[in-house]
């Protein structure tokens, strides 16, 4: 009985990142996949406005008061550290060969406590990971991060 029960839980734990979010490109609106070559252009953690309109369409299904206008995000592929401008020419190169594998990844958005942990960031969009990450592992990463490009700026 017990196993039924683990086995139902894991299954709906895992479906759930199914849901929510947009998984098949076409369905972006022409004018946001048109805008890509303004997006990722570099690789600062503030997303323009670019890039808030097509990451607020992407993840439209699973934001319920989240909006990536004006908001810090982090990017991280497989469970490490990413740059924006990767994850974003990841969605050019998909848009002109669309043989070419895309993710748009899963969000996780951080509450006030988190954010002030890892210095800043709103929320972070992990793709081409295998595992859901556990926040408690991304909020150590992403520390990590910020203290690098604080040491790097001086």
């Amino acid at each position: 009985m017990m196993r039924k029960y683990f086995a139902i839980t894991l299954m709906l734990f895992f479906c759930m990142n199914i849901f929510g979010q947009v998984r098949e490109f076409h369905s972006i609106p022409t004018e946001r996949s048109n805008q890509l070559d303004k997006m990722g252009i570099d690789d600062s953690t503030m997303l323009n406005s670019y890039e808030s309109d097509f990451l607020n369409e992407v993840f439209k299904d699973s934001l319920k008061v989240f909006d990536f206008i004006g908001k810090r995000i982090g990017f991280l592929k497989g469970g490490s550290g990413s740059r924006k401008s990767d994850y974003f020419k990841m969605h050019k190169t998909h848009i002109s060969d669309k043989n070419s594998p895309c993710d748009n990844g899963q969000l996780y958005v951080l509450n006030e406590t988190e954010k002030e942990e890892t210095g800043g960031y709103d929320a972070v969009i992990v793709y081409w990971s295998k595992f859901i990450i556990p926040k408690v592992q991304l909020i150590k990463i992403l520390k990590s991060i910020s203290s690098r490009l604080m040491i790097n700026s001086k």
